[in-house]
């Protein structure tokens, strides 16, 4: 309330739609014997956002959206016995969509702008397919699997359901209010439920948006 009591200019507001590239960096002390190749999962945000001026050049934009995270993961691993060969490859794809508030602080100079700030998100549900293929000799098998994520730190939970970390974005506003951006969220939480070896998994967004502010 305070700084828009302060302001120099007239209180924004703004909506956007963002195509996000998901992923999440894991890491736990082990070995592990079977090739493994993570790639992004492509989802969505929609938010809405007030843009605060504190200056002609600076503003503070807190927001509330939905943000879609996760990751594509890709396992394979083969050994010979007896003369055949036996092969079994996974593929696993985690879904979560979260409501997420962030506040960041926006530059401005000649219709560009840069920002950063803080996020914390909470997770609303999500959901995990995989589907695995086995190969012994000439016979092959295959199955699909999908289920809902279950969110605490309970023994039969795989995520917490709250996060948080950093948002940087750049991009450039037409007089009309139009824009475009480009975004990278890193996550600072670990969001694992279960932390033995020291297992971690962060969020990594990299996003692609176009909004209107009026």
């Amino acid at each position: 309330m305070s700084t828009v009591a302060f302001a120099q200019e007239p209180v924004k507001f703004g909506v956007k739609a963002v195509l996000n590239f998901a992923s999440q960096s894991v890491s736990f002390d082990g070995d592990e014997d079977v090739d493994s190749k993570s790639k992004p999962v492509t989802t969505f945000h929609l938010g809405a956002y007030a843009d605060i001026s504190i200056s002609d050049v600076f503003s503070v934009q807190p927001g509330l959206s939905l943000s879609g995270k996760g990751s594509r993961s890709e396992y394979s691993d083969s050994e010979e016995s007896a003369g055949e060969t036996y092969t079994y490859s996974d593929k696993e794809t985690t879904n979560i969509m979260y409501v997420e508030i962030p506040v960041n602080a926006i530059y401005k100079f000649n219709n560009f702008y840069i920002g950063a700030g803080p996020y914390a998100a909470f997770a609303i549900s999500g959901k995990y397919k995989s589907e695995s293929t086995v190969t012994e000799g000439a016979k092959t098998e295959s199955s699909k699997e999908e289920e809902d994520i279950k969110f605490g730190s309970g023994d039969e939970d795989s995520f917490k359901n709250t996060d948080f970390g950093l948002n940087l974005m750049a991009g450039y506003q037409l007089p009309s209010g139009l824009n475009f951006g480009l975004g990278y969220g890193f996550g600072l939480a670990n969001i694992a439920s279960h932390t033995e070896n020291n297992y971690s998994v962060k969020n990594k967004v990299l996003s692609i948006s176009v909004g209107f502010s009026f």
